[in-house]
């Protein structure tokens, strides 16, 4: 466990970085993702500020990255996800295929010039017809496995404000609806609303949920419509979060707080988690193209235990109990 202003050392910085390569490696994070976090980590001055980059990460090692079989492009040119890779991948189509065979060996005489010149021209027909024909049974089969886009997420992939209601296709879980929905979906799933964390990005939220054996978890991954359950699974020392009591509206603050610190944010995100022995927290990060980078961390009651930007920082509370 880190303090909020034990400083970072290179090797804590290249340690995080490995374990964030390693997870780009597995599928765990997309490459966007990625990038931010190395930004984040490159620039960190605190222990804290690597802590907050990678401990969704930490709490498992990597895990064998899926096999992708190619599958037909949606329109907007993003794929749907497959076994163990929850972020969509973009497929820019197949790779160019095979050329037909129209060669073949014919005869020739004087006599059977009319019959050589039929053979030929079925042949140059065959060419031509053959490889169309290929191509429309290749569609009629892939037109099966589009994907139904109601059954895999949102359709439109704008990155909305916090607290900004998404466009019909849209989805935003920086909203107190969007935050709802994802909560009423895990309880759906699995009868309760608790978890060990959260963390929550504009456009979904990864969810490490009790399996209700010792302090065992799985994930669960929210695309905005669907809640999944993933192929990562742990344990953590952590401490269980009922999300019932969290309040959305303090999270979509709390983001627009840090986000106004900065020119042109990039990327931000919420983690929702108890692992300091002071009851649930709420960080809010956001950072952008310059790595520059800003956070705070609240409980729920909205109680300020840490921010980056103060000089003195808040005496944090006491552990409950």
């Amino acid at each position: 466990m880190t303090t909020p202003d034990e400083r970072a050392d290179n090797s804590a910085r290249s340690a995080a970085i490995k374990l964030v390569e390693g997870a780009l490696k597995s599928g765990r994070i997309v490459q966007a993702d990625h990038d931010m976090r190395v930004a984040q980590l490159r620039g960190a001055q605190t222990m804290q500020d690597i802590d907050l980059a990678v401990r969704d990460l930490r709490a498992v090692g990597p895990a064998a990255p899926a096999t992708i079989a190619p599958v037909a492009a949606t329109a907007t040119g993003a794929t749907p996800p497959a076994a163990g890779q929850p972020w969509p991948l973009v497929n820019y189509g197949p790779g160019g295929g095979g050329s037909a065979h129209g060669a073949a060996a014919v005869g020739s005489s004087g006599t059977g010039s009319k019959a050589v010149g039929g053979i030929i021209a079925l042949i140059i027909l065959a060419a031509v017809v053959v490889p169309i024909a290929g191509a429309v049974i290749a569609f009629v089969s892939a037109r099966d496995s589009f994907p139904d886009f109601g059954g895999i997420g949102p359709t439109d992939d704008t990155t909305y404000l916090p607290g900004q209601a998404p466009g019909e296709h849209g989805v935003n879980v920086h909203t107190v609806d969007g935050y709802h929905e994802m909560v009423d979906a895990l309880r759906d799933e699995t009868g309760e609303a608790y978890a060990f964390s959260a963390v929550l990005y504009p456009r979904y939220g990864v969810l490490e949920v009790p399996t209700g054996t010792n302090n065992r978890y799985q994930n669960f991954y929210w695309n905005g419509e669907e809640l999944e359950l993933q192929d990562i699974k742990g344990t953590t020392d952590d401490s269980q979060v009922d999300l019932e009591l969290v309040d959305a509206q303090q999270i979509v603050d709390m983001l627009g707080t840090v986000r106004g610190r900065l020119d042109n944010p990039e990327n931000w995100y919420v983690i929702i988690r108890d692992s300091f022995g002071s009851g649930p927290q709420i960080s809010a990060y956001a950072s952008n193209d310059f790595s520059e980078s800003t956070y705070i961390i609240e409980t729920l009651d909205g109680t300020l235990v840490y921010d980056s930007e103060l000089e003195v920082q808040p005496t944090p509370p006491a552990p409950a109990g």
